[in-house]
Formats: structure tokens, C-alpha cells, sequence
């Protein structure tokens, strides 16, 4: 349980990749929250804008802000390398062009403190630039969830947890979050807490240039991630007995994956018991 004397360091780890437009008032929002006991870790993925100089410029102004560099590797390399040098007890990512709201860690670490069963803490969202307004999630519920994430990135986590499933898998580049809290649910629980009142800020740039419009209409990649999340945690699926529909479903949507699944034990069983049609069509060409 919390000490409730002495409240936890949480690290606020913030991803960058050529942002000097938007890094320091995502920075300010780090170092603005009510909540005092944080460090502010900013890890540069190989920017080659001033990114890196601003940053180093607010760091003379504050010392629970830092930097780490590496050469570009894409988001989920960046939040690993922030998780290995985090000191918190807690971990919040936040994107280097969104903003945290200043009650934030405040609320969530004291969630925590009432909870310590939670496996993670997150909000709802706002929107703001290109469009704003209120970004609703759709509430948690775990089957549901094992088809399409609702909970966002800048969920707070428990460090150690975090460490123990290895971070982000770092081979996918869409839907790591994703697939990053399913790991966690499948090696601990599936306690969730969510914040109604808006608590992170999400840029919708006037450039459209943001991971979810880049891949927004991207059907067959975020088909095939699916299918990969599906393979890699398939006992999670299993135990809530969703597996062989789920699969059906995703081979259906991503033609290309047919062929190479429709030879499992399983499939072969499945349409032998309940679609001999289809079984004789498939298997007795």
C-alpha cells in the first residue's frame, strides 16, 4: 500500500521526435502539476530540429526535468528507454506535442492510494488545435477491450509492472499501447480506473500529421497488429472465450492471412464439426 505520509516519485516520461513547436508547453504541463513529488523525463528519438536545444535550455530552470538521446527508433524504443532510467514508483507517458491537465498525477496517484488493487489509472480526454471538445472513451470492459483499445497511453502504470512484461514491444509501431496493456493485464489483472473529467490534452494538428490520422484509414495495417496481438496473447483470448471467433473475424478482414491459418488443428475442427460445407470446400479440394 501508498504511504500515505510520504507520497511516491512518478515519472513523467515524455517522447520527442522533432517537436520544438510543441515540446515545452508539454513540458510546462509536466512540470506544472499539483502533484509535487515528479521527475520529468523528455528522451529525444534522434530529432533534427531544436528540439534537444530547448529542452537542454529549460533544464538550467529546473531540476527534475532531463533529457536522454538516442538515435531514431521509433515510440516505443523512446518510452522503453524512458521505463529502464525512470526512478518513480509510477510512470505516465505523455506525447511531446500534448499536454497534461495540472491535476492529474494528483488525482490518479491518491486513485491509487484508495485502490491499490488497480493495475492502471487514465481519464478522458480533450481535444484541442485542429479540433476541440471532448474526446469520450468507450467504457472498460475487458472483452471489449481485447478488440479495440480504450485506454490511452498516458495511463499511470506501476513501474515495476511495467518492467516486468518488458516494456513496449518495440517490433510493432501502431497499437503498441494496446498491446502493451493487454501484456500487463495478462500477467496481473484487469483492475481498471478511469477518470471522468478530462485529464490529458490531445493536439489534433493543423498538419494532420499525427500518428492516429496517419494511420487512421490504414485498414490492413491495423488488421494485421490485431492478428499479431491476438497470436502473441492468445491465452488471454482463451480464457474469456473469445478465441476462435476472434480469429475468424480477423482472418475474415485480412484476406491475405487465409491461406497461411486455415491449416491449424483447430480451424480444421471447427469447420468439420459445424460447417461441413465449408470444411469439404476448404480441405477436400
Amino acid at each position: 500500500m501508498i504511504n500515505q505520509f510520504v507520497k511516491p516519485l512518478v515519472s513523467i516520461v515524455i517522447p520527442c521526435y522533432n517537436c520544438e513547436n510543441t515540446i515545452e508547453e508539454a513540458i510546462g504541463s509536466a512540470l506544472s502539476q499539483t502533484y509535487t513529488n515528479i521527475e520529468v523525463i523528455v528522451v529525444n528519438d534522434g530529432s533534427v530540429d531544436n528540439s534537444e536545444s530547448i529542452v537542454a535550455e529549460l533544464i538550467k530552470g529546473d531540476s527534475r526535468l532531463s533529457i536522454y538521446s538516442q538515435t531514431n527508433k521509433g515510440v516505443s524504443a523512446v518510452r522503453n528507454l524512458g521505463l529502464r532510467v525512470a526512478r518513480g514508483s509510477f510512470i505516465v507517458f505523455l506525447d511531446g506535442d500534448d499536454k497534461l491537465k495540472d491535476s492529474y498525477i494528483d488525482l490518479g496517484v491518491n486513485i491509487f492510494e484508495k485502490k491499490p488493487s488497480l493495475t492502471l489509472v487514465y481519464s478522458n480526454m480533450e481535444l484541442f488545435e485542429r479540433e476541440s471538445g471532448p474526446f469520450p472513451l468507450a467504457k472498460f470492459n475487458l472483452k471489449n477491450f481485447l478488440k479495440a483499445n480504450c485506454i490511452p497511453v498516458f495511463a499511470l502504470v506501476r513501474t515495476d509492472q511495467l518492467r516486468a512484461i518488458g516494456g513496449f514491444d518495440e517490433s510493432i509501431v501502431f497499437c503498441e499501447d494496446w498491446e502493451c496493456w493487454i501484456h500487463l493485464f495478462k500477467q496481473f489483472n484487469a483492475e481498471v480506473y478511469r477518470i471522468e473529467e478530462p485529464q490529458y490534452y490531445y493536439r489534433k494538428r493543423f498538419t494532420i500529421d499525427s500518428a492516429l490520422d496517419k494511420y487512421r484509414d490504414n485498414h490492413r495495417i491495423l488488421r494485421e497488429v490485431q492478428l499479431y496481438i491476438f497470436q502473441k496473447h492468445q491465452q488471454i483470448y482463451v480464457e474469456n472465450e473469445m478465441s476462435l471467433d476472434y480469429l475468424f473475424i480477423l482472418e475474415d478482414e485480412l484476406g491475405k492471412f487465409r491461406r497461411k491459418y486455415y491449416h491449424k488443428w483447430y480451424k480444421r475442427i471447427f469447420y468439420l464439426l459445424f460447417k461441413p460445407k465449408k470444411y469439404s470446400k476448404l480441405y477436400q479440394q
